[in-house]
């Protein structure tokens, strides 16, 4: 798939025109996953062509988790820092010989902020002078080659996230900086409209359910958060309960709890120290069946249901307080 931007119409707000070429099964948005591109140097001096990484993503993450609160440019530097760490990690591990004959880096001969990320996101380059560009056939055999390595990269970078379990979460703060931010303010479900052979109005139910649940714990002075991605909320208190709110759809139970069980598990293991006593609690939007809560039991995990606007819990939930 390719894609191409030139700045927005008519502002030209990029002074660094580029050509994208997206492997669909890795990323088709140049926000996120690896791609290949043509970026134009913003002195107009040169084309470059790179095997580059998505970098919007990663600074909205650190932006959401306060990083560095109140210091845009410190979340900057490490944004950049991740980024550098990361293209040298993945170059690092695909095949040497493909890394012969291309640079580890590439200058857009700018200070703009995007085009910092770019550079910082690069992992193998090659840059063509306009005044002394190759033929056709040179720019479209090196192209191939370009993405001759995009494959091997994105085989490089799963190699680098089995051997690193659970990176995605290394670099998320688990206690806001500022406390006024440990709150519970859930967001708001919108219908949406997916546009097919006929309209099918979605609605959602997953923010009011949680918010529903919260607002019952609050009444009995408990204490919900829920600006602690990851996770959908937290239940503060000794020990701490880190929770997962799950809407059950029809009677598919079963796609609910397991969902529940992978994530309250994963969190449990990747963010939390292993000697700590967190607690691991599944709240869902309908009774999901005594065999079910049995299995999530024997797992470690508390469990709560909605039945009938009344928020039933299991043993372990009801001597909590988190379910009656």
């Amino acid at each position: 798939m390719i894609k191409a931007s030139g700045g927005q119409y008519p502002l030209g707000t990029t002074t660094t025109p580029w050509i994208a070429f997206f492997d669909p099964d890795e990323t088709v948005h140049p926000q996120q996953g690896l791609y290949v591109v043509w970026i134009l140097r913003a002195d107009r001096t040169a084309w470059t062509l790179s095997l580059n990484m998505g970098t919007e993503q990663r600074f909205k993450l650190l932006a959401a988790n306060h990083i560095s609160r109140g210091d845009p440019e410190s979340v900057e530097a490490r944004g950049l820092g991740w980024l550098r760490h990361k293209a040298a990690s993945i170059r690092a591990e695909m095949p040497g010989d493909l890394r012969q004959g291309w640079d580890d880096s590439m200058s857009l001969h700018s200070t703009g902020r995007r085009q910092r990320r770019y550079e910082a996101a690069t992992i193998v380059a090659k840059t063509y002078p306009l005044d002394s560009l190759p033929p056709d056939d040179v720019l479209a055999e090196d192209l191939s080659a370009c993405c001759v390595r995009l494959q091997e990269a994105v085989l490089a970078d799963d190699r680098l996230k089995l051997r690193d379990a659970g990176s995605g979460f290394a670099s998320i703060s688990l206690t806001p900086q500022d406390r006024r931010e440990y709150i519970f303010e859930p967001g708001v479900d919108r219908p949406q409209t997916v546009r097919t052979a006929s309209s099918i109005e979605r609605r959602p139910r997953h923010e009011t359910g949680l918010r529903r649940y919260g607002l019952w714990l609050q009444e009995r002075g408990l204490l919900p958060a829920t600006k602690v991605y990851p996770r959908d909320f937290v239940v503060r208190g000794d020990p701490e309960w880190v929770g997962e709110y799950k809407v059950v759809y029809g009677t598919d139970v079963t796609r609910a709890t397991r969902e529940a069980y992978s994530q309250l598990k994963e969190y449990r293991y990747f963010m939390y120290p292993r000697d700590s006593s967190i607690g691991l609690l599944a709240v869902f939007s309908a009774p999901v069946g005594d065999g079910r809560v049995e299995w999530l039991n024997a797992e470690g995990i508390a469990v709560v249901w909605d039945d009938r606007c009344t928020w039933r819990g299991c043993l372990l939930a009801t001597a909590a307080g988190l379910g009656s």
